[in-house]
């Protein structure tokens, strides 16, 4: 048998997910040859949100005396809820979107923080108080804030799209609906939140054509067993696959989720060992 190591040193530049091997000289494969797979060694790399999955972006609507309207980018990252509701916060920091109280607290009008019991994601959204209100419960706003309280008190507006809201388990939409809204309001989950985008990784590989599987040359699954930032490290009991025979100059290995979406691999260190065994051996 022959063992074929792929590295770092493998990875196409800008591929996120592609790895390949060329051989000294082009190579004749014949029927009953196999590649298997005995080792890997990989990063768990792989954000949940990004610009490439679409769900990096919410908006929040303001619904101050004149309502305006921002739109926030998310940068890549692997996110919890409460890592969302801190961007969103920050993000109303950085826009005077808030006010303090008596104890010089901040106070957010908007929120999304985690209902363990319901196995849920809650978006909370607090009516914007008008000035009389405001000043019965001790608010005051921060210097220049470029907005004025409302004449009525009025929730603000989280609209997410598709992507973003399969995140957090809600439909696309505007939270409240409507934007004259006065009284508190709670937005549970519909749906199973879906945080964890990618709990695999399915490898395909070149070499292979399989007519009993889709995609035909699906490989091999790595479980995503540690968290981020965390070695995955594999020592597999070889699975021969059949290669097709051909004469290959190269060894393409690509890297996918489980439902065969491209990943992006944002750390590309990655150690694999190739078995190839002809059909004499």
């Amino acid at each position: 048998m022959k063992t074929i190591i792929i590295n770092s040193t493998n990875y196409v530049a800008g591929s996120g997910n592609e790895f390949v091997y060329t051989f000294p000289s082009s190579v004749k494969f014949a029927d009953g040859d196999q590649v298997g797979l005995q080792s890997i060694a990989i990063y768990n790399s792989t954000f949940n949100v990004s610009s490439s999955l679409g769900n990096n972006t919410i908006t929040l609507a303001w619904n101050a005396a004149t309502p305006t309207s921002y739109t926030f980018t998310i940068p890549d990252g692997y996110y919890s809820v409460s890592d969302l509701n801190f961007f969103l916060q920050q993000k109303m920091i950085e826009n005077k979107l808030f006010v303090t109280n008596s104890s010089s607290q901040y106070v957010y009008f908007a929120e999304m923080v985690v209902n363990s019991p319901r196995y849920a994601v809650s978006v909370n959204l607090y009516p914007i108080p008008t000035s009389s209100e405001a000043t019965t419960l001790g608010y005051t706003q921060p210097s220049s804030p470029g907005w004025s309280y409302p004449a009525t008190s009025a929730c603000p507006q989280l609209t997410l799209n598709d992507a973003f809201g399969s995140l957090i388990g809600l439909e696309a939409g505007s939270y409240p609906s409507t934007a004259a809204v006065t009284t508190t309001q709670q937005f549970l989950s519909t749906k199973t939140p879906k945080l964890n985008v990618v709990d695999s990784y399915i490898l395909t590989c070149s070499l292979i054509h399989n007519n009993y599987s889709i995609p035909a040359n699906a490989f091999f699954q790595v479980p995503l067993t540690k968290g981020l930032g965390e070695l995955i490290s594999i020592q597999n009991e070889i699975v021969f696959n059949d290669i097709a025979s051909n004469t290959y100059k190269e060894i393409r290995i690509k890297f996918f989720d489980q439902l065969f979406n491209s990943l992006e691999l944002y750390d590309t260190q990655m150690t694999l060992s190739l078995v190839i065994k002809s059909r004499d051996e």
